[in-house]
Formats: C-alpha cells, sequence, structure tokens
C-alpha cells in the first residue's frame, strides 16, 4: 500500500481527529511553545487518530513528527514526557560517529543522520548537533577498522589516520593510551544534544498539528488480528488505524510473550566533569568525540562514559552511579585525561541501554496484531541515527519500504536487516 492509499484508508478507519468530543485542544490557542504544556486527557476522554505513537523518546519523537509531516493526525503518547529522565534518550551530551564496521546501512544512515541533525536544527532553531568530529584510538588494523576505512573510501568520506606523535601535538590534552596507538579521525562526528534535542523535537511535532498526551498506555480492544484502542491511566482511550510502539526498554514489559529476551537491557553510567576557568581545550570544537570522553556543549561539562554494567529495570532502578563505577571514573579521567584529574563531578546520572540480539534495531511488525509496530533495539545507534530512523520508519507504517541504493539494499533487504529476531539472550 502507498502513501496516499495508506492515508485514504486510515482516514476511512480512524475518522477525523479527535479529542473528547471532537474538539483540537489546539485550536483556541494554537500549538503549544513548549512541551510544558503537555494535555492530559479527563477519565471519559477519547482520542481518535490516524496513528498512535506510543513512546516520545529519540524513535518515537521522529517518527511522530514525520508521520504529521506526511499528512496524518498522529497523537504521540509517553508515561512522563519526551526526554525524561528516566528514558533512555535523555541526559546532556550523546556521540555522533560514522564508525561501525562492516555494517554499511549503519554507517550510511549517520552519515545521512548528520545531515538532517543540520537541516531541522536550523529549522528548529535549536542547537542539537555539535560537528567537531570523532576520534578513534587503535593499536592496530582490526579485521572490524580495516572494513571500516574500506567503507569510508567507497562512499568518499574524509578521514586521517593519525600516528601517535601528530595526535599528542595536535590534541595534547586527550593523549593516547601509550605510543603503541594511532588515531582515526573523521569529520562527521561530534556531539549531540538529548535534552534539548527531544524537546525541539517534541514542540516541532506540536506546532504542525500533532497532540502529545503524558499518559501510561495499555493495550485496549482488540478485533481479529487488529489493535483498536489503547487505554490510558487517566481512564481515556485512544483509537487509531495504526499503533506504533516505540517503547525501547519498556516492549518487553508491554509485550512479554513477544519479546521475552529478545533485549538485554542494562545501566549505563555518565558524568560530568568540570574544566578549568578560561580552558576551552575540553570544550567543542577544540577536541572531537573520543568515544570514551565527549567534549564540552553549552558550559555542560567534559562527558565521561562508564560501559554498561547489570541488567535494570527502567522503571525501578536508581539512576546514581555506585561508588564502584565513580572511583573507576575518576581512575579513567586521571589516566586518559590528566589535566582533568582535580576537577569537580558537576553531574553523575545513569540510564538504560537496550540491545538487541544481533545489535540491529527492531522495525517490525506485531507477529499477531497486524496494524502494531514495534519499534526498539536502539543498540547504541538509536539517538545518533534518530532523524533517519524516524523517515524510515514512517515510511514503513504507510507502507513504503525504503531501500538504501547506495549499499545495494532494496526496500525489502534493508526490512529484513530490522526485523525482530527468533534468536534470545537466553
Amino acid at each position: 500500500m502507498d502513501r496516499r492509499s495508506f492515508i485514504k484508508t486510515a482516514g476511512a478507519s480512524a475518522g477525523t481527529f479527535a479529542l473528547g468530543r471532537g474538539v483540537d485542544p489546539y485550536a483556541a490557542t494554537g500549538a503549544p511553545e513548549s512541551p510544558e504544556s503537555q494535555s492530559i486527557l479527563g477519565p471519559r476522554s477519547a482520542v481518535t487518530a490516524d496513528v498512535a505513537v506510543v513512546g516520545a523518546g529519540v524513535m518515537g519523537n521522529w517518527t511522530a513528527l514525520n508521520l504529521r509531516e506526511m499528512g496524518l493526525s498522529v497523537v504521540l503518547i509517553d508515561q512522563y514526557s519526551p526526554g525524561n529522565s528516566k528514558s533512555s534518550s535523555m541526559g546532556e551530551v550523546r556521540g555522533m560517529r560514522l564508525t561501525y564496521g562492516e555494517d554499511e546501512h549503519e554507517m550510511l544512515w549517520a552519515r545521512n543522520a548528520c545531515e538532517l541533525w543540520k537541516m531541522r536544527q536550523s529549522e528548529f532553531g535549536t542547537d542539537m548537533f555539535y560537528q567537531c568530529g570523532a576520534l578513534a584510538f587503535r593499536r592496530q588494523w582490526t579485521a572490524r577498522n580495516t572494513a571500516e576505512r574500506a567503507l569510508f573510501d567507497k562512499h568518499g568520506i574524509p578521514y586521517e589516520v593519525i600516528p601517535y606523535d601528530d595526535l599528542v601535538r595536535r590534541w595534547p590534552q586527550a593523549p593516547p593510551p601509550s605510543e603503541e596507538f594511532f588515531g582515526f579521525y573523521h569529520p562527521w562526528g561530534g556531539v549531540l544534544s538529548p535534552r534539548d534535542a527531544n524537546l525541539a523535537v517534541a514542540t516541532s511535532f506540536k506546532k504542525k498539528g500533532g497532540t502529545l498526551l503524558v499518559d501510561k498506555a495499555a493495550l485496549g480492544v482488540r478485533a481479529g488480528g487488529k489493535l483498536q484502542t489503547v487505554t490510558l491511566a487517566s481512564g481515556g482511550t485512544v483509537s487509531a488505524a495504526t499503533f506504533v510502539f516505540a517503547l525501547g526498554a519498556w516492549l518487553p514489559k508491554l509485550f512479554p510473550e513477544v519479546m521475552k529476551d529478545k533485549l538485554s537491557v542494562r545501566k549505563a553510567a555518565y558524568y560530568m566533569f568540570g574544566t578549568p576557568p578560561g580552558d576551552n581545550r575540553f570544550a567543542v570544537p577544540n577536541l572531537p568525540n573520543t568515544g570514551l570522553g565527549l567534549p564540552s556543549i553549552n558550559g555542560a561539562g567534559f562527558g565521561l562514559l562508564i560501559s554498561p554494567s547489570e541488567a535494570v529495570d527502567p522503571d525501578l532502578f536508581e539512576r546514581l552511579p555506585t561508588a564502584d563505577e565513580t572511583a573507576k571514573a575518576r581512575e579513567t579521567l586521571a589516566r586518559r585525561f590528566p589535566a582533568l584529574e582535580d576537577q569537580p563531578m558537576l553531574a553523575a546520572w545513569s540510564c538504560q541501554t537496550e540491545n538487541s540480539v544481533d545489535g540491529q534495531c527492531i522495525f517490525d511488525l506485531h507477529p499477531e496484531m497486524e496494524n502494531v509496530w514495534l519499534v526498539g533495539g536502539g543498540s547504541w545507534h538509536a539517538f545518533k541515527i534518530g532523524p533517519a530512523i524516524g523517515d524510515y520508519v514512517a515510511h514503513r507504517v504507510v507502507g513504503e519500504k525504503k531501500g538504501l541504493p547506495e549499499a545495494g539494499l532494496s526496500g525489502e533487504e534493508l526490512a529484513a536487516i530490522y526485523t525482530l529476531k527468533a534468536e534470545t539472550f537466553a
């Protein structure tokens, strides 16, 4: 089914967008300027739309915006709000890079996402992507590194292979671990601002006529192989022709039979350290994204990532680093960024990562409900390529399987990469 047919069918199925007794809640005042003015339904309210997107993290946010720009009526539902502190899409910084081993489609999506980030931030009037480059320290050319370089050459992506001495000369504030290392630098990388991005996307979605509800959704009425409604904790309901559940770490909770052991949800700790007064060496654009450390944006501080640790419940775990994680962060800072060794910690926060079995995102129809999309499995990719994900998923929802000709992938072949796999973590 093409987009025009989908819109016609969805409109006939879902009807004209309605809230309560058919009144657009923003009709009198215009779309709200900030996400703080989100709508909360009364106990008997009912919403009807072409598409309901449940989950306003990076995947749900961008998908909802793209669907709305296609002309569909869209309701976006999140139990806490876009970019909330329990989500995987929260915080001050995220790294941007194009290095994905031999996964050509991921590298190309990341490159395309860089352009989309820049285009959208110009549209929104909000800085979201700080292009300061990405730098990886390497001791040898592994099979993964060799594949990355070959793909960069194939697609004309600029990069530099930098000897140890030149690394120390160019970025003495972030020396390599030892003289055995060299650098692989590409200018397309940088730093993203999750907090600003999530709010900007949600605000644009509402300005363009979408509705954002802060409420907890549960599966409602089913008829045959279709979901008819979701019910809200407030007592309201949302009816739609199509539902997109972009729930990330919460997918196994809402769909336990389908998603059992399909995601590994683990805690990741982040630290923001101060920089010496007047010392701009650790701020963009003077330091690239080094993967381990991210340069400061907007005075937020130097970001340090501690790799995921134990499995967690996204609703229940306390998002605070442990004493061991803090000690590891301090040790890493002293060893890898010695000029910051004595700097104060400005913030410490944790979120969850949700990795799929094969490390690929999941964009697939529910096996038993033909109008329900499962969207998740960020696997360290999702925020970086969020704008590209939103465009791709929106087209899938309206029946268009976009391919990736540069990687030699048809629509069917690309879709197969993102199917829900039978394998589990058990």
